[in-house]
């Protein structure tokens, strides 16, 4: 019955967008939930192209390709060179959107990453395009309710937000963000909506997608694999300080993938992989200082017809940073001191790889003017079990357009 039920609401969905040739203006509202990078969506232009590159210098770091870095799975740190030695790195985006009328939005997100394995689909020295976003977006009840399809990136929390390097305040990925077992893109229907009393507002969003059969982009599938959706959800307030303050919490459930019964008896792939996780989330700007914050609590629940075990995380994030504006002297508009402090406590499979990491981090963001940032910072990391040399100094360049 709720697979008849699913497959309802996605013909629903479809006969809404066949149905309509409108457009629409994307983020009309204060309180209106946005994309990760929704800050690269121009709401009034009837089609925009907009983007970033960023480049990245970072230090020598004696074993960084060692061990679990920080739990998120393959690419590790995004834009950070996935080597030991003193290495650059870059990363580019282009937002396409474009409104076909008066409540239907068309949008793409398209990324060139480098494969560290050298060996890009797209061109020499590892250069792959990578599609994160690519949906329509129809307002059917302004305000209230929009629907989305397509390809998108998973509405659970806020870390999302940090793939994304050239907004980062850091330019490491949070191991916070490891607690959360799947971090890239879905195939499926999203719903969104907002409302605003006063200097009150609230917003959710909830999604429904295909699901994954892994930790990593290699999940990320064109089909269900495994007969079991993934579902995600996040709600947030705006608790009387207008868009200063929002507070949310999401939940996402899911099955990474199921039994494979040719497998290795001891091994994790033996095992049907269900998860649910938890979340809450703070951004709260006072005048010149701004603090983000979050926390996710994760369970991967293993079960095969003789044994079921579960496999616990829990990761936290804070990061402040204060504006002093120079008013252009020596060319710059404004300089931002910074401060991080990152956890997770992650179990593994192997029980003996389980373990608890911790990044300090601290820097000064210059701005150099509205759309250009130079980014200097370093970075702490430490391990309770398996101890690392793997601190590491980090320089950035990112320019918007």
């Amino acid at each position: 019955m709720m697979k008849n039920i699913k497959r309802i609401l996605v013909l629903l969905a479809a006969t809404f967008f066949c149905a309509f040739s409108y457009g629409q203006e994307i983020y009309d509202g204060l309180y209106q939930w946005r994309i990760p990078g929704g800050q690269y969506i121009d709401p009034v232009s009837f089609f925009s192209v907009h983007g970033y590159v960023n480049g990245v210098y970072a230090s020598d770091s004696k074993e960084w390709q060692q061990g679990n870095m920080n739990g998120i799975g393959k690419p590790g740190h995004v834009l950070v060179p996935n080597t030991n030695n003193a290495s650059f790195n870059n990363d580019e985006a282009i937002w396409i959107s474009s409104e076909v009328g008066e409540k239907l939005l068309i949008m793409m997100e398209l990324h060139i990453v480098n494969d560290p394995s050298g060996s890009g689909a797209a061109g020499p020295g590892g250069i792959t395009f990578v599609l994160t976003e690519a949906n329509l977006r129809y307002e059917l009840l302004k305000n209230y309710l929009s629907i989305s399809m397509g390809t998108f990136w998973s509405v659970f929390g806020i870390q999302n937000q940090d793939w994304l390097g050239a907004q980062n305040l850091f330019s490491l990925m949070p191991m916070a963000s490891g607690a959360y077992l799947t971090h890239f893109n879905e195939k499926g229907i999203r719903l969104d909506g907002h409302f605003e009393r006063g200097s009150w507002g609230f917003n959710y969003v909830m999604s429904l997608g295909n699901g994954f059969n892994a930790y990593d982009i290699s999940g990320y599938n064109s089909f269900d694999l495994n007969n079991n959706n993934t579902f995600n959800t996040r709600v947030s307030v705006f608790p009387g300080l207008k868009k200063d303050l929002n507070i949310g919490f999401s939940y996402g459930n899911g099955l990474l993938f199921k039994q494979d019964v040719t497998a290795d008896m001891t091994s994790i792939e033996f095992f049907d992989n269900n998860f649910e996780a938890f979340g809450v989330d703070a951004h709260w700007k006072i005048k010149q200082l701004e603090l983000r914050s979050y926390l996710i609590s994760s369970t991967q629940k293993l079960s095969n017809q003789d044994e079921s075990r579960n496999l616990n995380a829990l990761g936290w994030m804070g990061e402040m940073s204060y504006r002093i504006d120079t008013k252009g002297k020596l060319g710059i508009d404004a300089i931002l001191p910074k401060f991080r402090f990152d956890s997770l406590d992650k179990d593994q499979f192997v029980s003996e790889l389980s373990d608890q990491y911790q990044t300090l981090g601290m820097g000064l963001n210059f701005q150099i003017q509205k759309s250009f940032i130079l980014s200097i910072d370093y970075n702490w990391i430490n391990e309770a079990q398996y101890k690392l040399n793997n601190d590491r100094f980090i320089l950035r360049a990112s320019a918007n357009f």
